[in-house]
C-alpha cells in the first residue's frame, strides 16, 4: 500500500470523565509506552454484528503517563501514533488511522485506545468518499516499523529471514458493524525487505521488496494479482488448532510502488469474531515457494493487523466497527 504521510496540526482537548480522563487528539499522532513482548487489547463501542466465525513521518509525541485515560486518535494522516507502556522509551506498538487513499469524505471515524484495559476500538461512518477505490484505508495496530517509518516499535524487529526466531501473533477480533456494500477485509500486513531498506528508516520499499498479507475474512474484495496456488497452514481458531487452507495470490510488481505482493486468503472459511493465533514464520516459509527472490538475507520489519476498506462498490460510503483485544507478538 502506498502511504501518504502528512504531519497535521494538533488540537488537544483534555476532559475529565468517569474513567479518569479523556484525551482527544485531533489531526495528530499520539504516544502512550512497550511491554517486553509487545501486547495490547481492545474492545469496540458499537452494536450490530456480523456474526461469522467459521471455525516519516515526523511525529509529535504526547506522553501519556496516566493509565486511566481513553485516547482518541482521529487524524486521518498516515502518520503512526506511538504507544508507550511500562515507562519505556521505546514504543510498544503503533496505531494508525491510515486513510492513505481517501482524499475527500464526509462523516466521522475514531480509533479509541484504553491503556488501562489495553483495548482498541475502531469505528467508521463515512459518506461521499473520493476517490472510489478498492482500498481507501487500513486502520491498524502494529509492532516493528513499516519502511516509511522512522523508528521501530517493540524489540523483536527487524528479523533476518535466514535465522529468524519463531514468534506467535494472537488476538481476539470482533467485527460488530459492517455495511454489506463496501469492500472490506480483516488482515495482517507485513514487509519483507532488502537490508538497505530494513536499516534505512524512512526509505520506501520498491522493486526487490515484498509485501505479505494474511487474510481472515473478505467482502467484495480479492487480493491484488492472481491466484497462483494453495497452501495449508496450521492456525488456532478459538483455541482449536486447525489446518487451514489458504489461497495464495501474487502480483509480481504492484503499480503503486513496484514491490512484489503475496497474500494468503482463506479458502472456504472465515473469521470475523473470535480468537486467532498463528506463527508468521510458517507463512513466510510458504511465501518462499512463490516469490522469485531469494529472501534468506531479507528482513521482516513488522507485523500489522487491521482492516482494509474501500468504496468501489458502495457508492462512496464506508460504515463499519470492530474491536481487537489481547493482541500480542511473542517470541517462542
Amino acid at each position: 500500500m502506498n502511504k501518504l504521510y502528512i504531519v497535521l496540526p494538533v488540537i488537544v482537548i483534555i476532559a475529565i470523565g468517569v474513567m479518569g480522563g479523556i484525551i482527544y487528539l485531533h489531526q495528530q499522532s499520539l504516544s502512550v509506552k512497550p511491554v517486553t513482548t509487545t501486547e495490547f487489547s481492545t474492545t469496540t463501542s458499537t452494536s450490530t454484528t456480523t456474526n461469522a466465525i467459521t471455525t516519516t513521518v515526523t511525529q509529535t509525541v504526547t506522553s501519556i503517563t496516566s493509565y486511566n485515560q481513553l485516547i482518541y486518535v482521529t487524524s486521518s494522516a498516515s502518520s503512526p501514533t506511538p504507544v508507550y507502556l511500562n515507562n519505556s522509551t521505546i514504543p510498544s506498538f503503533y496505531l494508525e488511522v491510515n486513510m492513505w487513499n481517501a482524499k475527500n469524505y464526509n462523516g466521522n471515524y475514531t480509533m479509541v485506545f484504553n491503556p488501562l484495559a489495553r483495548t482498541l476500538s475502531v469505528s467508521f461512518n463515512l459518506t461521499q468518499v473520493k476517490p472510489l477505490e478498492w482500498t481507501n484505508g487500513y486502520p491498524e495496530i502494529y509492532v516493528g516499523r513499516k519502511p516509511w517509518d522512522t523508528a521501530y516499535a517493540g524489540n523483536i524487529f527487524p528479523m533476518r529471514i535466514g535465522n529468524m526466531t519463531p514468534f506467535m501473533v494472537s488476538f481476539y477480533i470482533n467485527l460488530t458493524k459492517l455495511d454489506p456494500s463496501i469492500n472490506f477485509d480483516i488482515a495482517s500486513d507485513a514487509w519483507i525487505v532488502r537490508p538497505q531498506i530494513a536499516f534505512s528508516p524512512g526509505t520506501a520499499p520498491g522493486n526487490g521488496d515484498i509485501e505479505i498479507m494474511v487474510w481472515l475474512f473478505s467482502q467484495n474484495l480479492q487480493p491484488a494479482g492472481e491466484q497462483v496456488g494453495k497452501v495449508v497452514v496450521p492456525i488456532y481458531i478459538n483455541h482449536t488448532l486447525v489446518n487451514a487452507t489458504f489461497q495464495v495470490w501474487e502480483m509480481k510488481s504492484v503499480p503503486w510502488g513496484g514491490w512484489e505482493y503475496i497474500a494468503f486468503r482463506p479458502d472456504g472459511w472465515k473469521v470475523t469474531n473470535g480468537y486467532v493465533s498463528y506463527e508468521p514464520n510458517l507463512f513466510i516459509k510458504a511465501l518462499s515457494n512463490f516469490t522469485s527472490y531469494n529472501i534468506t538475507n531479507y528482513y521482516l520489519t513488522d507485523w500489522e493487523f487491521g482492516t482494509e476498506w474501500g468504496t468501489m462498490t458502495s457508492n462512496g460510503t464506508a460504515y463499519f466497527s470492530w474491536t481487537v483485544s489481547n493482541f500480542s507478538e511473542t517470541l517462542l
